[in-house]
């Protein structure tokens, strides 16, 4: 097992690798203050058949047991996930998803299980963090890493990469536009330190990223497509601000491609 820490807004942010979860392919044990989170990323050895999307899913995972409590009454057993833990899971997923390869079409999950809860650290945060870390340092194939802070009171959640920010999820009262604009950079530079350190832990336990089978469209079909249906001719039907025209403009498009299809067939 090996630790690694950081100080990140005033708290100790502590990663153990290798402490648990050995079969999956990357895991994170993290503690910020008293909040404790388990992050696994696993992936399936061979991609998904008949499938032209990336299938990608994030859990969050928190009981009541996290912050000292077992449910009685009638509801003695936990039912669902939240609302919560689903708005949570949709912002990992929303910035981490574009870092995975275009082509690639193996099951991944990343799972986060909240252990413990302290109210003044934040579990959804730690999630995102750790979910970054684990699919890092797995052999996954991922673009990252990417991290996310929250900024104070206005419920600001900025995701960056080493280039850029890529997601951004806010909740504030009505505040100046330089202040917003301000908040974001200072956020972004919060995550630089946070991928800094996410990249030392991947010089140091990383794991070599696997090969896969590529599921992009071949170059010649696509090329094919294009002599078809012209690109400038489909970015005005899909472009098309009108629900109904736009629908109508592909509903012919498919039509002429179609019969075009059929034509060259017969001959």
């Amino acid at each position: 097992m090996k630790t690694f820490t950081m100080d990140l807004a005033g708290r100790t942010l502590r990663v153990d690798i290798g402490r648990v979860a050995a079969q999956a392919n990357g895991a994170a044990f993290i503690q910020y203050g008293e909040t404790t989170v388990l992050s696994t990323a696993t992936a399936s050895d061979k991609p998904r058949d008949g499938i032209d999307f990336f299938p990608l899913s994030v859990e969050f995972e928190e009981k009541t047991y996290a912050v000292g409590k077992i449910p009685g009454g009638f509801n003695k057993r936990e039912g669902k996930a939240s609302e919560n833990s689903v708005l949570t899971a949709r912002v990992i997923d929303r910035p981490m998803r574009p870092l995975f390869p275009k082509d690639y079409r193996n099951d991944v999950t990343l799972n986060n299980m909240v252990m413990s809860v302290d109210p003044q650290c934040r579990p959804e945060l730690v999630a995102m963090l750790g979910a970054a870390i684990s699919t890092c340092i797995s052999d996954i194939p991922f673009d990252g890493p990417c991290a996310m802070w929250d900024k104070g009171d206005l419920k600001l959640t900025v995701a960056s990469t080493r280039e850029k920010v890529i997601m951004i999820e806010a909740g504030a009262n009505i505040i100046p536009e330089d202040k917003m604009i301000e908040a974001i950079y200072k956020c972004h530079d919060v995550n630089q330190t946070v991928i800094a350190f996410i990249d030392e832990m991947v010089k140091e336990c990383g794991k070599p990223k696997h090969e896969y089978t590529s599921c992009a469209i071949p170059e010649e079909l696509f090329a094919k497509m294009k002599e078809i249906v012209p690109p400038a001719e489909m970015e005005e039907a899909v472009f098309t601000d009108e629900k109904q025209v736009r629908e109508e403009n592909i509903r012919q498009i498919t039509r002429r491609s179609y019969l075009s299809i059929r034509k060259e067939d017969c001959s």
